[in-house]
C-alpha cells in the first residue's frame, strides 16, 4: 500500500525531470543570437506551475490512500490473536473504541499536514532556475560542446529528483520523506492501539515482535516476553530481564523507534501463547551471524540486506538520470548510466546469491526508463 502512495510521487518526479531535460535540450538547439531569455523564463514558469499542480494532486491522492491504510492498521489490532479471545470475553467500552478512532484520525490529520508541508517545501523552482541559467550561459558564451557542459547538471537533476528543503537547510528526496512519514504513522497507530487495548484488558507484559535478519542491537530481545517494568527499563537503555529470567544488556535505540521494525505488543498468558519459539529465534540469530563473505569481507545477513537496499536505490537514481539524459539527447551520459546500472545490478545478483536473500528487482523499476546497449 505504501508503494502505491510512493508511485504517485514517482510519476511527478519523472515529470519534473522530463520538463527540465526537455528545456535543456531546446536551449541547446539555439544559438547566441536566437536565445530569448524572456520567452524561456515564461516557459519555465508555466512548467513550474504545471509540476506544482501535479504534485498537489498526487499529495491529495496519497492522503486519501493513507487514511485507508491507517484505518486498516487500527482494525488489525482487534483481530490480532493475542486480543481476539480476550475481547470476545471483555469487549472494549464504547468510549475506548471512540478514543482509538479519534487517535487514528488525529495521526491521519497530523501526517496529512506533514505531507502537505512536504509538498509545499519541495524545491521545484530553484533547481529548475539554476539548470536553465547554466544552459543559457553555455549557449550565449558560444561553448562548442554544449552536451558536455550540461552533463553534470543533468546528472544532478536525475540523481537528486524532487527535494524537500527543510528549514535547517537539510535536503531529502521527496519520496523518501513521504515514505518515512506514512510508515511512522502506521507504527504509531499500531503501537498505540495495541497499548490501549492491553491496558483496558489489564495485560501486564509485552512481547517483542520478531523477524529474520534483525539488526544486531535488537536481535537478542526480539520474540521475548518482558514484564512491563522490565520493558520500560529496556526503553530507557538499561539492562532488563524477561519472564524466563534471561538478562539482556541495555542498548541505545528504543524498540519501535529510530527506524526500528519491531513492535512491543501487550501479552497475557491467559489469552495467548508465546508467538515465537526460542529454538527458532536462536536459529534465526545463528543464520544471521553466519551471513556471507563478499569481496573478502564478512557480512551478517542483516548487513547484506542493507547493502541490497542501497543498491536498489542507486539503480533507481541511475535510471532517473538516464531518463534525463535520453530526453536531453545526451547519449554519452545515457550509456554511462547504463554501464553503472549493469554493474550495480550484477553486484546485486552476486550479493543475493551469496547471502541467500531474495532479489526485489521491482524496487529498481523506474517509469519511462529504456535500456540502451553499451
Amino acid at each position: 500500500a505504501v508503494r502505491k502512495m510512493i508511485a504517485n510521487l514517482d510519476e511527478v518526479n519523472l515529470y519534473f525531470i522530463q520538463k527540465i531535460a526537455t528545456q535543456i535540450k531546446k536551449i541547446g538547439e539555439m544559438n547566441p543570437t536566437s536565445i530569448h531569455r524572456y520567452t524561456i523564463m515564461l516557459e519555465m514558469g508555466a512548467d513550474i506551475a504545471d509540476i506544482s499542480g501535479k504534485l498537489q494532486a498526487a499529495t491529495r491522492l496519497t492522503q486519501q490512500q493513507m487514511a485507508v491504510v491507517y484505518n486498516t492498521a487500527l482494525q488489525d489490532n482487534f483481530t490480532d490473536p493475542r486480543f481476539k479471545a480476550a475481547l470476545a470475553a471483555h469487549p472494549l467500552p464504547r468510549e475506548e473504541n471512540q478514543r482509538l478512532v479519534q487517535y487514528t484520525r488525529n495521526i491521519a490529520a497530523q501526517t496529512s499536514g506533514a505531507l502537505q508541508n512536504l509538498s509545499n517545501t519541495t524545491a521545484i523552482s530553484v533547481p529548475y532556475q539554476q539548470a536553465i541559467d547554466k544552459a543559457i550561459l553555455s549557449v550565449s558564451t558560444g561553448m562548442t560542446d554544449y552536451k558536455s557542459a550540461m552533463r553534470q547538471t543533468i546528472k544532478d537533476i536525475g540523481w537528486a529528483g524532487m527535494q524537500v528543503q527543510y528549514a535547517s537547510g537539510y535536503h531529502r528526496r521527496l519520496d523518501t520523506a513521504v515514505r518515512q512519514n506514512v510508515v511512522d504513522g502506521v507504527k504509531q497507530i499500531t503501537q498505540h492501539g495495541a497499548n490501549a487495548i492491553g491496558e483496558a484488558l489489564e495485560y501486564r507484559a509485552v512481547e517483542i515482535s520478531a523477524h529474520m535478519h534483525s539488526a544486531p542491537d535488537h536481535e537478542p530481545v526480539q520474540g521475548r516476553i518482558f514484564p512491563k517494568a522490565e520493558f520500560d527499563r529496556m526503553q530507557a537503555g538499561l539492562s532488563c530481564t524477561d519472564i524466563d529470567g534471561n538478562v539482556y544488556a541495555g542498548f541505545k535505540r528504543p524498540i519501535a523507534e529510530w527506524n526500528c521494525g519491531h513492535f512491543a505488543l501487550p501479552f497475557d498468558s491467559r489469552y495467548a501463547k508465546p508467538r515465537y519459539d526460542p529454538a527458532q529465534l536462536h536459529e534465526w540469530a545463528e543464520k544471521n551471524n553466519a551471513g556471507c563473505d563478499i569481496d573478502g569481507k564478512h557480512y551478517t545477513t542483516y548487513q547484506a540486506q542493507q547493502l541490497m537496499r542501497k543498491m536498489e536505490t542507486r539503480v533507481r537514481r541511475y535510471k532517473d538520470t538516464a531518463n534525463a539524459a535520453r530526453i536531453a539527447g545526451d547519449d554519452t551520459l545515457r550509456r554511462e548510466c547504463q554501464m553503472r546500472i549493469n554493474a550495480v545490478a550484477a553486484k546485486y545478483e552476486q550479493v543475493a546469491k551469496l547471502s541467500g536473500l531474495p532479489m526485489r528487482k521491482q524496487r529498481m523499476s523506474v517509469e519511462g526508463f529504456k535500456m540502451v546497449k553499451v
